[in-house]
């Protein structure tokens, strides 16, 4: 629901996925290197309590794009709010439309076989295509 500034959410899993809804979205605005936010993410999802997890997550990754005050002051504001609602606005139009989740884009395209196969083992996927060579394969 939108309101004057901002958008308001009902998550299905109640008001903390909402909010670890709202820090992912800020770690993918504010953490610009793939090979940082995925194990960000990975990370938070991992975590009770994305919130609380923030810090530990990007000390245990070395990342130093960000901090945990900043995606979390994101995260508890009308721009955590708008980045959601973008990122809800771009699942809304993928095509082919979602249908199951997870649902995972290789390189900005739906790919069936890569994503049955990620299903199964989404880090072989990722790494013998498209991160061959990194220190996290």
């Amino acid at each position: 629901m939108e309101t004057e500034s901002s958008w308001n959410y009902t998550c299905q899993h109640g008001p903390e996925e909402c909010v670890g809804n709202k820090i992912q979205a800020c770690v993918l605005d504010q953490v610009p290197e793939p090979s940082e936010y995925v194990p960000m993410i990975n990370c938070l999802v991992e975590s009770r309590g994305a919130e609380n997890a923030t810090a530990d997550c990007l000390a245990d990754l070395d990342i130093s794009t960000t901090t945990a005050e900043e995606v979390n002051e994101c995260a508890n504001s009308d721009e955590g709010s708008n980045l959601l609602h973008e990122y809800g606005v771009e699942t809304k139009n993928l095509d082919p439309k979602l249908y199951s989740v997870p649902w995972v884009l290789f390189n900005d395209v739906f790919d069936n076989d890569s994503w049955q196969a990620g299903l199964d083992d989404l880090r072989e996927v990722l790494c013998g295509n498209f991160l061959a060579g990194s220190s996290k394969c």
